[in-house]
Protein backbone atom coordinates (compact mmCIF):
# COMPACT_ATOMS: atom_id res chain seq x y z
CA UNK A 1 0.00 0.00 0.00
CA UNK A 2 1.31 3.44 -0.93
CA UNK A 3 1.82 5.85 1.98
CA UNK A 4 -0.56 8.81 1.82
CA UNK A 5 0.74 12.29 2.60
CA UNK A 6 -1.84 14.75 3.97
CA UNK A 7 -1.91 18.37 5.13
CA UNK A 8 -4.65 19.75 7.38
CA UNK A 9 -5.07 22.99 9.29
CA UNK A 10 -6.08 22.53 12.91
CA UNK A 11 -5.17 21.56 16.47
CA UNK A 12 -2.90 18.52 16.71
CA UNK A 13 -4.36 17.56 20.12
CA UNK A 14 -7.75 16.78 18.55
CA UNK A 15 -8.84 13.52 16.89
CA UNK A 16 -7.07 13.18 13.54
CA UNK A 17 -7.57 9.45 13.11
CA UNK A 18 -3.90 8.56 13.59
CA UNK A 19 -2.06 6.10 15.81
CA UNK A 20 0.48 8.67 17.02
CA UNK A 21 1.06 12.40 17.12
CA UNK A 22 4.43 14.11 17.34
CA UNK A 23 5.25 16.66 20.01
CA UNK A 24 7.72 19.41 19.13
CA UNK A 25 9.27 19.18 22.59
CA UNK A 26 12.19 20.73 24.41
CA UNK A 27 15.09 18.60 25.61
CA UNK A 28 13.65 18.24 29.12
CA UNK A 29 10.42 16.68 27.74
CA UNK A 30 8.61 18.36 30.64
CA UNK A 31 6.45 20.76 28.67
CA UNK A 32 6.83 24.31 27.45
CA UNK A 33 5.08 26.76 25.15
CA UNK A 34 3.36 26.40 21.80
CA UNK A 35 2.61 22.86 20.58
CA UNK A 36 4.53 21.34 23.48
CA UNK A 37 2.45 23.11 26.12
CA UNK A 38 -0.81 22.38 24.29
CA UNK A 39 -0.05 18.66 24.11
CA UNK A 40 0.88 18.44 27.79
CA UNK A 41 -2.27 20.29 28.81
CA UNK A 42 -4.49 18.11 26.63
CA UNK A 43 -2.87 14.82 27.66
CA UNK A 44 -3.04 15.51 31.39
CA UNK A 45 -0.74 15.11 34.38
CA UNK A 46 -0.04 11.45 33.60
CA UNK A 47 2.01 12.49 30.58
CA UNK A 48 4.26 14.70 32.67
CA UNK A 49 4.75 11.85 35.17
CA UNK A 50 5.84 9.46 32.40
CA UNK A 51 8.10 12.10 30.81
CA UNK A 52 9.90 12.62 34.12
CA UNK A 53 11.05 9.00 33.87
CA UNK A 54 12.61 9.44 30.41
CA UNK A 55 15.56 11.62 31.50
CA UNK A 56 15.06 14.09 28.67
CA UNK A 57 15.94 13.71 25.01
CA UNK A 58 18.71 15.05 22.80
CA UNK A 59 17.95 17.48 19.98
CA UNK A 60 17.23 15.54 16.78
CA UNK A 61 16.28 12.32 18.57
CA UNK A 62 12.87 11.03 19.74
CA UNK A 63 11.16 9.20 22.61
CA UNK A 64 7.68 7.69 22.84
CA UNK A 65 4.99 7.78 25.54
CA UNK A 66 1.34 6.92 25.93
CA UNK A 67 -1.13 9.57 24.75
CA UNK A 68 -3.42 9.54 27.81
CA UNK A 69 -6.30 12.00 27.20
CA UNK A 70 -5.35 12.73 23.59
CA UNK A 71 -7.31 10.53 21.10
CA UNK A 72 -4.48 8.37 19.74
CA UNK A 73 -2.24 5.59 21.05
CA UNK A 74 1.12 7.33 21.36
CA UNK A 75 2.90 10.66 21.55
CA UNK A 76 6.36 10.75 20.00
CA UNK A 77 8.43 13.58 21.47
CA UNK A 78 11.30 15.17 19.53
CA UNK A 79 13.28 18.31 20.48
CA UNK A 80 13.86 20.36 17.34
CA UNK A 81 16.86 22.62 16.79
CA UNK A 82 16.84 26.32 17.63
CA UNK A 83 17.78 28.28 14.50
CA UNK A 84 21.15 30.00 14.88
CA UNK A 85 21.65 31.21 11.35
CA UNK A 86 22.48 27.74 10.05
CA UNK A 87 25.79 27.68 11.90
CA UNK A 88 25.00 24.85 14.31
CA UNK A 89 24.04 21.93 12.05
CA UNK A 90 20.37 22.90 12.39
CA UNK A 91 19.24 21.49 9.04
CA UNK A 92 20.70 18.05 9.71
CA UNK A 93 19.23 18.04 13.22
CA UNK A 94 15.76 18.88 11.90
CA UNK A 95 15.99 16.06 9.37
CA UNK A 96 17.05 13.76 12.20
CA UNK A 97 13.94 14.77 14.18
CA UNK A 98 11.64 13.55 11.41
CA UNK A 99 13.65 10.41 10.70
CA UNK A 100 13.87 9.48 14.41
CA UNK A 101 10.12 9.91 14.84
CA UNK A 102 9.33 7.76 11.81
CA UNK A 103 11.77 5.04 12.92
CA UNK A 104 10.25 5.00 16.40
CA UNK A 105 6.76 4.87 14.91
CA UNK A 106 7.57 1.81 12.80
CA UNK A 107 9.29 0.10 15.74
CA UNK A 108 6.07 0.46 17.76
CA UNK A 109 3.67 -0.71 15.08
CA UNK A 110 2.34 2.77 14.28
CA UNK A 111 0.70 2.88 10.83
CA UNK A 112 -0.39 6.53 10.84
CA UNK A 113 1.34 9.57 12.31
CA UNK A 114 0.66 13.32 12.54
CA UNK A 115 3.42 15.94 12.78
CA UNK A 116 3.34 19.63 13.69
CA UNK A 117 5.77 21.99 11.96
CA UNK A 118 8.84 21.24 14.08
CA UNK A 119 11.07 24.19 15.07
CA UNK A 120 9.32 26.86 12.97
CA UNK A 121 7.62 28.46 15.99
CA UNK A 122 9.59 30.00 18.84
CA UNK A 123 12.73 28.17 17.65
CA UNK A 124 12.59 30.39 14.51
CA UNK A 125 13.68 27.79 11.94
CA UNK A 126 13.00 29.39 8.51
CA UNK A 127 9.74 27.99 7.17
CA UNK A 128 10.93 27.64 3.57
CA UNK A 129 13.84 25.46 4.68
CA UNK A 130 11.80 23.50 7.23
CA UNK A 131 9.10 22.36 4.79
CA UNK A 132 11.67 21.00 2.35
CA UNK A 133 13.46 19.08 5.10
CA UNK A 134 10.19 17.76 6.60
CA UNK A 135 8.63 16.44 3.41
CA UNK A 136 11.92 15.42 1.82
CA UNK A 137 12.94 13.37 4.87
CA UNK A 138 9.52 11.71 5.05
CA UNK A 139 9.57 10.87 1.32
CA UNK A 140 13.03 9.33 1.62
CA UNK A 141 11.96 7.31 4.66
CA UNK A 142 8.94 5.91 2.82
CA UNK A 143 11.10 4.98 -0.17
CA UNK A 144 13.52 3.13 2.12
CA UNK A 145 10.74 1.55 4.19
CA UNK A 146 7.88 0.65 1.82
CA UNK A 147 4.56 -0.60 3.24
CA UNK A 148 5.50 0.42 6.80
CA UNK A 149 3.21 3.46 7.10
CA UNK A 150 -0.27 4.14 5.73
CA UNK A 151 -0.53 7.86 6.48
CA UNK A 152 1.92 10.66 7.24
CA UNK A 153 0.04 13.83 8.09
CA UNK A 154 0.97 17.38 9.07
CA UNK A 155 -1.47 19.25 11.31
CA UNK A 156 -0.68 22.94 10.92
CA UNK A 157 -1.97 25.79 13.01
CA UNK A 158 -2.05 28.82 10.70
CA UNK A 159 -2.62 29.68 7.04
CA UNK A 160 0.99 30.64 6.27
CA UNK A 161 2.40 27.37 7.51
CA UNK A 162 -0.35 25.29 5.94
CA UNK A 163 0.15 26.97 2.55
CA UNK A 164 3.90 26.44 2.69
CA UNK A 165 3.60 22.71 3.42
CA UNK A 166 0.77 22.20 0.91
CA UNK A 167 2.71 23.98 -1.84
CA UNK A 168 5.78 21.88 -1.12
CA UNK A 169 3.76 18.67 -1.18
CA UNK A 170 2.05 19.70 -4.43
CA UNK A 171 5.46 20.29 -5.96
CA UNK A 172 6.50 16.74 -5.08
CA UNK A 173 3.21 15.27 -6.26
CA UNK A 174 3.14 17.07 -9.61
CA UNK A 175 6.74 16.80 -10.75
CA UNK A 176 8.75 14.81 -8.23
CA UNK A 177 10.87 17.88 -7.59
CA UNK A 178 10.90 20.22 -4.63
CA UNK A 179 8.84 23.37 -5.03
CA UNK A 180 9.45 26.80 -3.54
CA UNK A 181 7.30 27.10 -0.42
CA UNK A 182 4.74 29.85 -0.67
CA UNK A 183 4.29 31.86 2.52
CA UNK A 184 1.84 34.36 0.99
CA UNK A 185 3.43 37.09 3.10
CA UNK A 186 3.22 39.82 0.46
CA UNK A 187 -0.51 40.13 1.01
CA UNK A 188 -0.10 40.47 4.79
CA UNK A 189 -0.26 43.81 6.57
CA UNK A 190 2.91 44.70 8.48
CA UNK A 191 2.42 46.37 11.88
CA UNK A 192 5.54 48.13 13.11
CA UNK A 193 6.63 49.18 16.59
CA UNK A 194 9.73 50.45 18.36
CA UNK A 195 9.62 52.79 21.36
CA UNK A 196 7.09 52.09 24.15
CA UNK A 197 5.68 55.65 23.99
CA UNK A 198 5.00 55.51 20.25
CA UNK A 199 2.35 53.84 18.10
CA UNK A 200 1.94 50.14 18.97
CA UNK A 201 4.38 50.71 21.82
CA UNK A 202 2.64 48.06 23.94
CA UNK A 203 4.44 45.47 21.79
CA UNK A 204 7.86 46.75 22.90
CA UNK A 205 9.89 44.89 25.52
CA UNK A 206 10.38 48.26 27.23
CA UNK A 207 6.64 48.85 27.70
CA UNK A 208 5.76 48.96 31.40
CA UNK A 209 3.32 46.14 32.21
CA UNK A 210 3.41 44.09 35.41
CA UNK A 211 3.22 40.30 35.31
CA UNK A 212 4.19 37.42 37.60
CA UNK A 213 6.26 34.32 36.82
CA UNK A 214 7.19 31.75 39.50
CA UNK A 215 6.08 34.15 42.22
CA UNK A 216 8.33 36.99 41.01
CA UNK A 217 6.84 40.28 39.82
CA UNK A 218 8.30 41.90 36.71
CA UNK A 219 7.58 45.43 35.52
CA UNK A 220 8.48 44.88 31.87
CA UNK A 221 9.48 42.13 29.47
CA UNK A 222 12.95 43.69 29.34
CA UNK A 223 13.33 43.19 33.10
CA UNK A 224 12.24 39.56 32.82
CA UNK A 225 14.58 38.91 29.87
CA UNK A 226 17.63 40.46 31.55
CA UNK A 227 16.82 38.76 34.87
CA UNK A 228 16.68 35.38 33.12
CA UNK A 229 19.91 36.16 31.29
CA UNK A 230 21.64 36.71 34.64
CA UNK A 231 20.06 33.57 36.13
CA UNK A 232 21.08 31.49 33.09
CA UNK A 233 24.74 32.30 33.79
CA UNK A 234 24.38 32.05 37.58
CA UNK A 235 25.12 35.76 38.12
CA UNK A 236 22.70 36.16 41.00
CA UNK A 237 24.20 39.51 42.05
CA UNK A 238 23.16 41.03 38.70
CA UNK A 239 19.83 39.22 38.85
CA UNK A 240 19.00 40.84 42.21
CA UNK A 241 20.03 44.29 40.95
CA UNK A 242 17.87 43.89 37.85
CA UNK A 243 14.86 43.00 40.02
CA UNK A 244 15.43 45.99 42.30
CA UNK A 245 14.92 48.64 39.58
CA UNK A 246 12.33 49.31 36.90
CA UNK A 247 14.21 51.75 34.65
CA UNK A 248 14.59 49.80 31.41
CA UNK A 249 17.73 51.60 30.28
CA UNK A 250 19.52 50.73 33.52
CA UNK A 251 18.20 47.17 33.28
CA UNK A 252 19.55 46.88 29.73
CA UNK A 253 23.00 48.03 30.86
CA UNK A 254 23.04 45.54 33.73
CA UNK A 255 22.09 42.82 31.27
CA UNK A 256 25.04 43.71 29.06
CA UNK A 257 27.37 43.20 32.02
CA UNK A 258 26.20 39.74 33.12
CA UNK A 259 29.16 37.66 34.30
CA UNK A 260 30.13 34.32 32.75
CA UNK A 261 28.11 35.19 29.63
CA UNK A 262 28.37 32.72 26.74
CA UNK A 263 26.93 33.81 23.39
CA UNK A 264 26.33 30.27 22.13
CA UNK A 265 24.36 29.28 25.24
CA UNK A 266 22.30 32.50 25.22
CA UNK A 267 21.49 32.13 21.52
CA UNK A 268 20.10 28.69 22.30
CA UNK A 269 17.73 29.74 25.09
CA UNK A 270 16.84 33.37 24.48
CA UNK A 271 13.88 32.73 22.16
CA UNK A 272 12.24 30.33 24.62
CA UNK A 273 12.77 32.79 27.49
CA UNK A 274 11.28 35.69 25.55
CA UNK A 275 8.34 33.61 24.35
CA UNK A 276 7.51 32.48 27.90
CA UNK A 277 7.75 36.05 29.19
CA UNK A 278 5.60 37.47 26.39
CA UNK A 279 3.00 34.78 26.95
CA UNK A 280 2.58 35.80 30.59
CA UNK A 281 2.76 39.53 29.86
CA UNK A 282 -0.18 39.31 27.47
CA UNK A 283 -2.03 36.57 29.32
CA UNK A 284 -2.05 38.52 32.58
CA UNK A 285 -2.84 41.96 31.08
CA UNK A 286 -6.26 41.65 29.49
CA UNK A 287 -6.21 44.99 27.66
CA UNK A 288 -2.83 44.21 26.09
CA UNK A 289 -3.99 40.72 25.16
CA UNK A 290 -7.03 42.12 23.35
CA UNK A 291 -4.85 44.61 21.45
CA UNK A 292 -2.47 41.84 20.40
CA UNK A 293 -5.24 39.50 19.24
CA UNK A 294 -6.83 42.40 17.33
CA UNK A 295 -3.77 42.53 15.06
CA UNK A 296 -5.23 39.43 13.37
CA UNK A 297 -2.83 37.75 10.99
CA UNK A 298 -0.65 40.84 10.43
CA UNK A 299 3.13 40.55 10.44
CA UNK A 300 4.58 42.21 13.56
CA UNK A 301 7.95 43.92 13.16
CA UNK A 302 10.19 45.69 15.67
CA UNK A 303 11.73 48.56 13.71
CA UNK A 304 15.07 48.77 15.51
CA UNK A 305 17.87 49.92 13.20
CA UNK A 306 20.78 48.65 15.30
CA UNK A 307 19.14 45.40 16.45
CA UNK A 308 19.35 42.81 13.69
CA UNK A 309 18.40 39.89 15.93
CA UNK A 310 15.15 40.91 17.63
CA UNK A 311 14.52 43.79 15.24
CA UNK A 312 14.40 44.07 11.44
CA UNK A 313 17.36 46.45 11.10
CA UNK A 314 15.15 49.21 9.64
CA UNK A 315 13.55 52.30 11.16
CA UNK A 316 9.84 53.08 11.46
CA UNK A 317 10.38 55.70 8.74
CA UNK A 318 11.94 53.37 6.18
CA UNK A 319 9.53 52.34 3.40
CA UNK A 320 11.36 49.01 3.09
CA UNK A 321 9.97 47.96 6.49
CA UNK A 322 6.82 46.71 4.74
CA UNK A 323 8.80 44.37 2.44
CA UNK A 324 10.12 41.29 4.27
CA UNK A 325 12.61 40.59 1.48
CA UNK A 326 14.34 43.88 2.30
CA UNK A 327 14.60 43.42 6.04
CA UNK A 328 18.18 43.67 7.32
CA UNK A 329 17.47 41.84 10.57
CA UNK A 330 15.81 38.58 11.67
CA UNK A 331 12.86 40.20 13.47
CA UNK A 332 12.69 37.51 16.17
CA UNK A 333 10.65 39.63 18.59
CA UNK A 334 7.88 40.13 16.06
CA UNK A 335 7.71 36.44 15.25
CA UNK A 336 7.65 35.54 18.97
CA UNK A 337 4.76 37.97 19.42
CA UNK A 338 2.88 36.34 16.55
CA UNK A 339 3.28 32.93 18.15
CA UNK A 340 1.97 34.28 21.45
CA UNK A 341 -0.95 35.78 19.54
CA UNK A 342 -1.72 32.39 18.02
CA UNK A 343 -1.60 30.75 21.46
CA UNK A 344 -3.87 33.30 23.14
CA UNK A 345 -6.38 33.54 20.30
CA UNK A 346 -7.41 29.88 20.68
Amino acid sequence: MKTEFLMVKGDITKDHGVDAIVNAANTSLLGGGGVDGAIHRAAGKELLAECRMLNGCKTGRAKITKAYNIPCKYIIHTPGPVWNGGKSNEEALLGSCYKSCLELAVENGVRSIAFPSISTGIFSFPLDKAVKIAIGTAKKFVEDNPDKLDVIKWVLFDDNTFNAYQNELNGWNDSGEKSVAGNDVKSKKVICFHNPNEENGYLSNWYMSDFMIDGIKFSSLEQYMMYMKAVTFNDMESAEKILSISDVEEIKELGKGVKNYNDVIWNGVRQIIVYNGLLEKFRQNIDLREQLIATGDSILAECAVSDKVWGIGLSVYDDDRFDLTKWKGRGLLGFALMKVRDELAV
